[in-house]
């Protein structure tokens, strides 16, 4: 068995961190002080106001003993303008309080397909994804096991997209159900699944894209992802532009790839792609794969591709499934060398 199953089927999603205030509510709500032998109570009003008052954790201006609470809920439970699962947790933390999500794995792996691929996809890139989503959870949360943190993953793009309200499309619930328990794993750990939008026609190599030099993120052949809104897009930047932001202290007059060279007078700068992605901004360079050429008083970048291209192209994915291929095969062709296996 691999070492993924050993990561158990709940998963605790931070959802706000450092606040001083936060508000919870939900039909039946109950709330459990985490403290020994401490009684679950109903919530009056199934709303509960949380803020911290000096030293002291008030609920509903209330008092209440313990390093925080343990809140439920018969349906979805609500934290300010998002809703989660049934269960949260409210912690004092040095800098405030921490607010934690606490669902099933699957739960997640649904909600968080729909957020980052179109139900609408083919089922099986819906499958891929679930396992990919399924797989980066797993590996977070067997890397942070024992370190004392509150949570395994935070809820936006800097883990993976955890959506804000809403029960999961059916579809992506259909995904998450068909290959539930399923990770990929490399030598018998679960991998760093990273996926992206779409790959322009080839996916970038880890230790390009994201500084991860792993065996799995190999620069790959997708040419299924022309139908991506970004397969082809330009931006034009002018001279001083792209001088400020790559800091070269004044108009750059000469830009090449070289990794990235640019130069300003006699100021010259060498950038990684993902350096200067960086610096003119995720949205301004959608991906990895571009040229650079003079346009008049400034310089047009012309590219493939959105994201940072490492991993699954997820609009590939679609692709090869309308041609047939099955979620399996998707895996194997965008992980190179990992292997499926079921961890529960």
């Amino acid at each position: 068995m691999p070492r993924a199953g050993r990561a158990g089927e709940m998963i605790r999603i931070s959802v706000a961190t450092d606040v001083v205030a936060t508000t919870v509510s939900g039909s039946g709500l109950a709330a459990q002080p985490l403290r020994s032998g401490a009684e679950r109570r109903a919530v009056a009003g199934d709303r509960a106001e949380i803020h911290l008052s000096e030293d002291a954790l008030l609920v509903n201006g209330e008092p209440v003993e313990g390093a925080g609470l343990v809140l439920t809920a018969e349906g979805r439970i609500g934290i300010g303008p998002r809703t989660v699962g049934r269960e949260v947790e409210v912690r004092r933390s040095p800098s405030g309080l921490s607010v934690v999500a606490v669902l099933p794995l699957e739960d997640y792996v649904a909600a968080v397909t729909g957020a980052e691929m179109p139900p609408s996809f083919p089922p099986e890139a819906l499958k891929a994804q679930s396992v990919a989503a399924r797989t980066y959870a797993v590996a977070k949360k067997l890397e942070l096991a024992g370190s004392g943190r509150d949570s395994d993953l935070g809820a936006t793009v800097l883990d993976q997209v955890y959506p804000s309200e809403g029960e999961p499309d059916p579809r992506v619930r259909g995904a998450a159900a068909a290959t539930s328990g399923e990770v990929l794993v490399w030598e018998h750990e679960a991998i760093e699944a990273f996926f992206h939008s779409a790959c322009g026609g080839r996916t970038e190599r880890g230790a390009d894209a994201l500084g991860r030099d792993l065996p799995y993120l190999k620069a790959v052949a997708c040419g299924h992802c022309d139908a991506a809104p970004l397969a082809r897009w330009t931006r034009t930047f002018t001279s001083a532009e792209l001088g400020k932001l790559v800091g070269l202290g004044g108009p750059a007059t000469q830009a090449r790839v070289v990794r990235a060279e640019l130069a300003a007078g006699g100021h010259r700068v060498a950038l990684t792609g993902a350096d200067l992605r960086r610096r003119l901004g995720y949205g301004a360079l959608p991906s990895l794969s571009f040229s650079i050429e003079r346009a008049g008083q400034g310089f047009r970048f012309a590219g493939r591709g959105s994201g940072h291209g490492a991993g699954l192209c997820q609009w590939g994915a679609a692709g090869f499934a309308r041609a047939g291929r099955s979620y399996r095969e998707i895996l194997a062709h965008f992980y190179p060398g990992t292997e499926l296996v079921k961890m529960y």
